[in-house]
């Protein structure tokens, strides 16, 4: 599987290779089971060549890992105990730290993009929302369990912005902050707030559509890759970006672009290095609440 991973690292780092996802359908694929599926499947498992996958791999402890290491300064006892004896370790920018911006969505971005390369029959699974949806009992991705909680004003005030007012965000990194988090860590406060409450719209969505019944919870970063809607969330944030990108007239070959994928690739090995933790020896609950414990 070694081979896999540097055929990958050349083709998606190469010229143009990690773009947009060109000519994905417009809308996300949401009538029934997905491919390789029965009828009796749930609706929102993503191909079964991708829950394969990522299953085969440890993608989800390594999805885990990823955010865990990244709010390192926030984790409580238990879960602390359990990072380290999986061998993790602190990451040097912290969730809301500038430049975890840039990281966050060229992790996302090179997941997506990984999986397409594998699998191209599977590319309308990671077509993005045009938006998020706001109803509480929208059409195809109402909120479980029968919810009506309306959707917070301050998060439709993100919504607009990502999607008018591109311009008014200085750099990648910032795009990235602002969408992925409210944290803004000092060294004082490891849990210090931005003031703009409309920051977090991918936590606050996480948290939205998270559902503990299911074995697919948005929720839980251990299992939330096989679930369409989170392909759903992120493939909006990628075309997001790649917008952005376009409107700023960033190029491709941009030396912190590239670095940035190129990190990402080394954080997602296509081999299990270890990650999952001994058989027995599962996350502790509150760790599989990433973002419930702290959005």
């Amino acid at each position: 599987m070694r081979l896999i991973g540097l055929v990958l690292v050349t083709s998606l780092l190469g010229a143009c290779a990690v773009a947009d996802l060109g000519d994905v359908t417009a809308e996300p694929t949401y009538d029934g089971p997905a491919d390789g599926w029965g009828v009796s499947a749930d609706p929102l498992l993503m191909p079964k060549s991708i829950v394969t996958y990522v299953n085969a791999h440890h993608w989800g402890a390594m999805h885990l890992k990823w955010h865990t290491e990244r709010r390192w300064d926030l984790l409580p006892s238990a879960s602390l105990a359990y990072a380290k004896k999986q061998g993790w370790m602190r990451a040097p920018l912290q969730e809301g730290a500038k430049g975890n911006g840039l990281a966050f969505l060229a992790m996302h971005r090179m997941m997506m993009h990984m999986l397409v390369e594998l699998y191209p029959t599977t590319k309308k699974y990671f077509a993005g929302w045009s938006e998020p949806p706001t109803a509480a009992r929208d059409k195809h991705d109402p909120l479980p369990g029968g919810a009506t909680t309306e959707f917070d004003p301050n998060m439709t005030m993100a919504i607009d912005r990502l999607q008018n007012d591109l311009g008014s965000f200085k750099s990648d990194d910032e795009l990235g902050l602002f969408i992925e988090t409210s944290l803004r860590p000092t060294a004082a406060d490891p849990n210090a707030r931005t003031t703009d409450k409309a920051a977090g719209i991918h936590n606050y969505i996480h948290n939205r559509f998270a559902d503990p019944a299911s074995k697919i919870d948005i929720g839980d970063p251990t299992v939330n890759l096989q679930n369409k809607r989170f392909w759903r969330l992120h493939g909006w944030i990628d075309a997001i970006w790649t917008e952005y990108r376009a409107q700023a007239g960033l190029t491709e070959d941009d030396p912190a672009y590239v670095a940035a994928l190129k990190q990402a690739m080394d954080d997602m090995p296509a081999e299990s290095k270890g990650l999952g933790g001994a058989a027995g020896d599962p996350p502790p609950d509150e760790l599989l609440k990433l973002f419930e414990n702290n959005p």
